[in-house]
């Protein structure tokens, strides 16, 4: 069985009781699963705080926590600081469908570049619903912050939804960022965008791409055996599959010091 890493998960806010709670459950699934480290993302609009959001993974050391920050916050930096000083976070999330700010605005800006300096990565939620694009999001913000942040690795999640082959262009241009497959990848499931998406991994060489769930969304085990089946039935081999599920991801936290 190939080990494998899951670089986009969430706790599961239905579990009853405190955050130990989900943390525990979301753990066991990915132990389930053969599921060896993930990035757990906290979200600033969920009921949880970052320090109980933290001290929820903090027992499992296959939980890698990444803060939810909105940099408009006037105190941005210093939480972020704070989050990986005092907390333990070793990443970034970005969160700008639902928290409604600018991907490439100067606030935006100067909170990836500080992670870079911290030497920690950032995830971008990438999925192109429609309030994301009634907020004036395209794939151009995307290369604005990525110049303007060279020194920050920058995963942009959901493989930029039905942008992919417009994201493909950007991510072999800008070495400094990544994809990872979270939700779109089966959400597309039936749609042409799906063999966009495979033809983005072949034309990336399988590189710089990680494999996410998006837990709660959909279950650990159905979500990774779906995305195995439709990678296996479009003619992905046993390594290029390891790539996606592993490989890439292990070369990513190394470079991170994770």
């Amino acid at each position: 069985m190939l080990p494998i890493i899951d670089t986009h998960t969430h706790l599961d806010e239905t579990i009853l009781g405190p955050a130990e709670n989900a943390a525990q459950a979301l753990n066991d699934a990915l132990k389930d699963n053969g599921i060896v480290r993930a990035i757990v993302l906290h979200l600033a609009f969920q009921r949880w705080s970052m320090e109980e959001f933290s001290e929820a993974i903090r027992p499992f050391d296959r939980l890698i926590g990444f803060v939810n920050v909105n940099p408009d916050l006037p105190d941005a930096i210093d939480i972020l600081d704070r989050a990986v000083h005092e907390y333990g976070y070793k990443g970034l999330k970005l969160h700008p469908r639902l928290l409604k700010h600018k991907i490439d605005n100067e606030n935006s800006i100067q909170l990836v570049q500080h992670a870079g300096e911290l030497g920690i990565p950032v995830i971008i939620c990438g999925f192109p619903d429609g309030d994301w694009m009634m907020q004036g999001g395209t794939v151009l913000k995307y290369a604005n912050l990525a110049k303007a942040c060279p020194q920050t690795k920058i995963i942009v999640a959901h493989m930029g939804g039905h942008h992919a082959i417009d994201m493909m262009m950007l991510v072999k241009r800008a070495p400094n960022l990544y994809l990872d497959t979270s939700y779109s990848l089966l959400y597309y499931r039936g749609s042409a965008e799906v063999q966009n998406i495979i033809y983005v991994m072949r034309s990336m060489k399988f590189e710089r791409i990680f494999y996410g769930s998006d837990y709660p969304d959909r279950t650990i085990f159905d979500t990774l055996k779906q995305s195995q089946k439709l990678m296996v039935e479009y003619g992905l081999n046993e390594n290029e599959i390891s790539k996606i599920l592993y490989s890439n991801a292990k070369e990513f936290f190394e470079c991170i010091d994770v």
